[in-house]
């Protein structure tokens, strides 16, 4: 990776925080999310941490869609929670990636069952879903 490439994919780590954060402000939800930098120690680590998601953030010159390998990295860095893929390439526009259980929250945990969407779609389902993974992360801790 060459070093204007990191730092593209740094700069698109911090716009889709800023996107979060406003997120989470908009919602009245008291959290700041920010660039993981424990991420270049090791393995497992993903991009940026929020309540119940694991986020990973990919910005490729060329490309058309999602990458096995980086669907794999977000699931293993998810560690319980949901693991979030966002990426784009130049001139398109960012997608999401999420299982169909963070959508259907009564679906089974299936993390090879995914769907994508824009930005601002996902957006809508953390917005109809928040309280609902707070409890199930509740129930979660409750129960293991």
């Amino acid at each position: 990776m060459t070093i204007n490439s990191r730092n593209k994919g740094a700069q698109f780590e911090r716009d889709i925080a800023k996107i979060l954060n406003e997120f989470f402000e908009a919602e009245g939800i008291d959290y700041q999310t920010k660039r993981n930098l424990d991420q270049y120690q090791g393995a497992g680590q993903c991009d940026l941490n929020m309540p119940y998601h694991a986020v990973e953030c990919k910005f490729y010159k060329e490309g058309t869609g999602l990458k096995s390998a980086w669907w794999n990295q977000v699931c293993e860095s998810a560690q319980g929670r949901i693991p979030v893929l966002i990426f784009k390439f130049n001139r398109r526009p960012i997608q999401v990636c999420i299982p169909l259980h963070a959508i259907n929250t009564e679906w089974e945990e299936d993390n090879k069952k995914i769907a994508f969407m824009p930005m601002d779609e996902w957006l809508e389902i953390l917005r109809r879903n928040w309280k609902i993974y707070s409890m199930l992360d509740r129930l979660k801790g409750v129960n293991s």
